[in-house]
């Protein structure tokens, strides 16, 4: 019998608690939460963010960011800079799903994505200088709000690194302006 390598495991996982998620209405909330939670519009309704992310799984640079109502969120970002003979560039997505939400705060499990490259014009070192560009990132962040539409966020995953197969935990940090 063939093992299943930890990649499969991580997204056998993903794939088998996302519908779920999914699939639970607000009407399936006990009735002191859904009226807690109509009475914050903006955690009902659909609405975007915009930032910076500094994240080792899911990209490092300009982000913006896709609030759902019932809790899910996905984040894209993307940073490319040359300087001299060398071209650094990243990308990244993340999904994240709210455990707890509140006015003011939010505490989330996120599963991430990202590609790392750094190449030079220099011939004698061609290709991408990063050993493991590719990352895949499963942990847990919390958000609060430091003002009216901005929020600082910061959290964690372990990260796995398919080239060389390594577990690591890695931090990201993130501050947001959200349209409200």
């Amino acid at each position: 019998m063939r093992r299943l390598g930890p990649v499969t495991l991580i997204l056998l996982f993903a794939l088998a608690y996302t519908p779920r998620l999914l699939a639970q209405p607000a009407s399936a909330l006990p009735p002191a939460v859904a009226d807690t939670l109509e009475d914050r519009p903006v955690r009902n309704q659909i609405y975007f963010g915009a930032g910076l992310n500094a994240s080792l799984f899911s990209g490092a640079g300009l982000s913006g960011r896709l609030m759902l109502p019932e809790g899910m969120a996905a984040q894209l970002t993307f940073f490319v800079i040359t300087a001299g003979q060398w071209t650094h560039f990243n990308v990244g997505a993340e999904g994240q799903y709210a455990f707890i939400r509140r006015p003011s705060s939010r505490f989330y499990g996120l599963l991430g994505f990202g590609f790392y490259t750094s190449t030079t014009s220099d011939t004698a070192y061609p290709g991408n200088r990063i050993a493991n560009p590719f990352r895949i990132g499963l942990g847990a962040g919390y958000e609060w709000n430091v003002a009216d539409q901005l929020v600082l966020d910061i959290g964690g995953a372990i990260t796995y690194f398919p080239n060389t197969t390594e577990f690591i935990p890695t931090p990201r940090m993130a501050i947001f302006f959200y349209f409200k």
